[in-house]
């Protein structure tokens, strides 16, 4: 006989237990699939669990075997795997790539300080000098007491190793916001798992003091101030209210969303011909972007998660005018100042109809012309739509959502507080947006790795206190995000807990041994179901599209969504 599905059971506690998580790949326990029974005959067997993808193209798992080194350091031969910044800041397209030529190795060096290698995917020659260039940042010296510790976690292999840039900037900081915004619900690693146990040796040698209240608050008025600061001071800022659930907005919300493309696609077809566009078909489905926002932004964010594979190439503009609206409705904006941020986004890219679409989707590194006449996208959208036509902020958005804090962006280089609040809020959406969404030159990152990055650039990058604000609008793990429970169940979050963002409404699609269920069963985190081991069902990882053969885009059509109201 088959095993049941978890019941939900009735939250019997106010107390949320710590998460026990692991970013990347689980290095605990697995969970042993059950017997084959003769009920399953015919039934179909699951493939073998495939591991996290890169961005890679084409497919291939994630090599477990990853060094940090700064690009003095680089050589022929090596691959690169990850940079210090966004792929799309750099003429890089194809994310992961062997180092061949001196022009590779110049680039890398005008536009990095460090990158991580594979050593797997390196050419065997240069192994030793990628582990002697290594970056690997133990601290030292240690306390007495602890060199037995140390001496034991030299001495551990690269496989265990590998999860050392998971637990490293991005994770850290995300864990700090957390602590700040969520006392007690930073996401840890398991207890199992090496990252706890790194964590906990660095916590023990450096101490790591958890944030009082007292500084939680203060922290969280001194970045609403920065914000404030940085707004006009005649603005007045409200709180948003979902006024129906998700499955009452959807429909219109899939309307939306395909009025949306449809309106994309006549600009750009207004602008390769040389005529100028109509803003009044602009700014009429802007509006109805933004009252369905408003109304429940998870409507929107479902509709362009689960149209990810199937969505025309004007669905990036979409997503990226609907996660700046979720920022502004989160931060409190205006309607005038969200629909302002709608436009920004659907306009920002519009100038790459100039360019041509081989160009675009070079498989491989651009040459410096090749680049540079990439960049020159901003002036030529802008050109296009004539400024004088825009609101200042949409201009503001539009010209700046490729700069950057540190000055490494375009196209003038600005720095600092010489970039709008629109530019720095653009920016992060832009970026949120390429890095979920499949390209023609590399694959789609899970929402959750994508908010580790933002997180592990901001304050290079990005704006930190606003990537705080952004996670707090899309969540932790965003709406559309394939997790793993602690029931071993494979779920999809289908909304947000605005009170609590680590317990979303999930649709859980597999059993706990991951086979596919005949239909997914809707759960309620905040609820506090039980699990078999009496203990509350959580979140314990974020898991790649894909992985465990399971593809969310199975799951916006057909019978499957229709009884679960999704469309």
């Amino acid at each position: 006989m088959s095993s049941e599905p978890v019941i939900d059971q009735p939250r019997s506690t106010n107390e949320l237990p710590p998460l026990d998580m692991s970013f990347g790949t689980d290095v605990s326990e697995p969970i042993a699939p059950r017997p084959v029974t003769a009920a399953d005959a015919g039934a179909a067997v699951p493939s073998e669990p495939v591991g996290p993808r890169s961005r890679n193209k084409p497919e291939e798992n994630v090599s477990l075997f990853r060094y940090k080194l700064p690009v003095d350091r680089l050589k022929a031969g090596m691959f690169v795997a990850e940079l210090d910044r966004p792929w799309e800041d750099t003429p890089f397209l194809l994310q992961g790539f062997k180092i061949s030529d001196p022009d590779e190795l110049a680039t890398l060096t005008r536009h990095c300080g460090t990158v991580y290698v594979d050593i797997e995917k390196s050419d065997p020659e240069v192994v030793t000098a990628i582990r002697e260039a290594a970056m690997f940042d133990m601290p030292a010296p240690e306390p007495r007491s602890l060199r037995s510790s140390l001496r034991s976690f030299a001495t551990l292999d690269d496989r265990t190793r590998k999860t050392k840039k998971r637990y490293s900037q991005g994770s850290q900081r995300l864990n700090a916001y957390l602590d700040q915004a969520a006392p007690g619900h930073a996401i840890r690693p398991s207890r199992d798992s090496f990252g706890y146990w790194f964590n906990a040796l660095v916590e023990l040698l450096f101490g790591a003091p958890k944030p009082t209240p007292k500084a939680r608050k203060q922290r969280k008025k001194e970045q609403r101030d920065e914000l404030r600061r940085m707004l006009p001071p005649d603005i007045k800022l409200r709180r948003y209210a979902d006024q129906v659930t998700i499955e009452e907005e959807l429909p219109r919300a899939r309307q939306t969303f395909k009025r949306g493309e449809t309106t994309i696609e006549t600009l750009v077809k207004d602008v390769r011909g040389g005529k100028l566009p109509n803003f009044d078909d602009v700014n009429e489905v802007v509006d109805d972007m933004v009252q369905s926002m408003v109304d429940n932004p998870d409507a929107m964010m479902w509709v362009a998660k689960m149209r990810d594979q199937d969505a025309s190439t004007y669905g990036h503009a979409v997503k990226v005018s609907l996660y700046l609206i979720a920022l502004g409705r989160h931060l409190g904006f205006p309607r005038q100042m969200l629909g302002n941020l709608g436009m920004i986004g659907l306009l920002a890219d519009l100038g790459k109809t100039k360019l041509p679409k081989p160009l675009l989707e070079k498989p491989g590194m651009l040459t410096a012309k090749e680049y540079a006449l990439v960049r020159e996208h901003v002036r030529l959208g802008l050109e296009a739509l004539s400024e004088d036509n825009l609101p200042k902020e949409v201009v503001h958005g539009i010209s700046q959502h490729h700069e950057r804090l540190d000055g490494s962006g375009y196209p003038k280089g600005l720095k600092d507080q010489e970039i709008s609040i629109y530019g720095r809020m653009a920016a992060i959406a832009d970026t949120f947006a390429a890095m979920i969404t499949p390209r023609p030159y590399a694959n789609a990152v899970s929402p959750h790795d994508a908010i580790l990055n933002l997180f592990e650039w901001s304050g290079t990058s990005f704006h930190e206190p606003l990537v705080e604000q952004f996670v707090q609008a899309v969540g932790v793990f965003p709406v559309g995000s394939l997790v793993e429970l602690s029931t071993g169940e494979v779920a999809i979050v289908l909304s947000h807990n605005k009170v609590r963002r680590l317990e979303p409404r999930v649709l859980v699609l597999t059993w706990p041994d991951k086979r596919q269920l005949d239909m997914p069963i809707e759960r309620n985190l905040f609820d506090r179901p039980k699990g078999p081991d009496g203990k509350p069902i959580r979140i314990v990882r974020a898991i790649a599209a894909g992985e465990y053969g399971i593809k969310v885009r199975d799951f916006y059509g057909g019978e499957l969504a229709k009884a679960n109201a999704l469309i």
